[in-house]
């Protein structure tokens, strides 16, 4: 593999990690709502609700600060967030630095520190960075959405934070072991643990607002192998009529070889 698709592979996981752990958070972070009065559904509820459960917005776009853990040291960035349902997920870090455009055939990434841009499909993308999804499965992902089919065959047991339920998915480029807990009140997603034997990649819906009808997660915790990679803390949340999705590449800059 050339140097400089090594790098973008290197770069681009990075940058998809730190996406899908963003994605998912909505809004600013809130303490989760007591439990006590609210009503307990069965397992067979809750699976049948979350299975059908879709967010409900046209154009979405957040604000956050991210903290890092690297080695122990953290660092933190601003990132600018914005989705259009079902079509394109967009995403500009370090002040405009890197810049992400990610839609249902292609993905596009240019980095003005390197001057260097990449236009690719999403088959490539997936190689390049290890996944094995498509634009729906990565938008239910980042959502907080079921993003695989799951009957009550799977449900796993009860445990003090919800139901869980354990099927396998490919991810991360291997066949792995999923485990999704939900909550027994609300029918949310409350975790994912995917296991593909050598690694554990955990994520952590802490919390939910009600925005334009549907819960969205608001707080998130990711982790790998036990170690947290990332914390979250939002600045703003709105659902907008319209929305702007700028993506131009400069003319000088260098095409990552593919």
């Amino acid at each position: 593999m050339a140097l400089e698709a090594l790098e973008f592979r290197i770069i681009m996981k990075n940058y998809i990690l730190l996406l899908i752990a963003l994605f998912i958070c909505s809004c600013s972070v809130k303490k989760n709502m007591s439990t006590a009065g609210v009503k307990k559904y069965s397992a067979k509820k809750v699976l049948r609700n979350a299975n059908k459960s879709i967010k409900s917005f046209k154009n979405l776009q957040t604000k956050a600060r991210i903290t890092v853990n690297n080695k122990g040291k953290d660092k933190s960035n601003n990132l600018n967030i914005r989705i259009v349902k079902d079509q394109q997920l967009w995403a500009n870090a370090a002040l405009g630095a890197v810049r992400f455009l990610i839609d249902n055939d292609s993905v596009k990434f240019y980095n003005k520190l390197e001057k260097k841009f990449l236009i690719s499909d999403f088959s490539y993308f997936n190689q390049q960075v290890g996944l094995d999804i498509d634009f729906n499965t990565l938008q239910r992902l980042i959502l907080g959405e079921i993003i695989t089919a799951i009957s009550y065959k799977d449900y796993a047991g009860e445990s003090e934070s919800g139901y869980s339920f354990k099927t396998s998915i490919d991810f991360l480029n291997k066949s792995s072991e999923v485990l999704v807990t939900l909550s027994p009140y609300n029918f949310n997603v409350l975790s994912y643990v995917f296991d593909d034997g050598a690694n554990k990649i955990s994520l952590s819906y802490d919390s939910f607002n009600i925005i334009n009808g549907s819960q969205f997660p608001v707080q998130i915790r990711l982790f790998k192998n036990g170690e947290i990679l990332f914390k979250i803390e939002f600045r703003s949340f709105s659902l907008v009529e319209k929305i702007n999705m700028p993506f131009k590449i400069p003319n000088n800059y260098k095409a990552i070889l593919q």
